[in-house]
């Protein structure tokens, strides 16, 4: 099992309340923003909770939703960010890009 850091955990209930808050000021039902991602109810609830078990998609997904931006709300500048960062990774030596796996075919 996971152990998280306080900072972590604190983290994910501030961002599951920023969740939770944007949702009310949309005077969104948790049933309607289940729907929109495709999940239960109690998931929302999960997610507005902070749950760490609750999949990272699925709370950015809920994040988008309701309009909290993640990184940035402007998709040029997202797609310039994820240019970088791809560039940062190929400057990277090869060893750390990938994971090589040897094989045993000695039987």
């Amino acid at each position: 099992m996971l152990t998280l850091s306080a900072r972590t955990t604190i983290t994910l209930e501030v961002f599951g309340h920023m969740i939770r808050a944007a949702r009310l000021e949309r005077k969104m039902p948790q049933a309607e923003l289940a729907e929109r991602l495709g999940v239960s109810r109690q998931t929302i609830s999960a997610i507005e909770k902070g749950d760490a078990k609750v999949s990272i998609g699925a709370v950015f997904e809920a994040a988008t939703i309701v309009g909290i931006p993640l990184l940035t709300d402007n998709a040029r500048e997202l797609q310039r960010l994820s240019t970088t960062v791809a560039n940062l990774a190929s400057l990277l030596p090869e060893r750390a890009r990938t994971i090589k796996v040897e094989l045993d075919n000695d039987f």
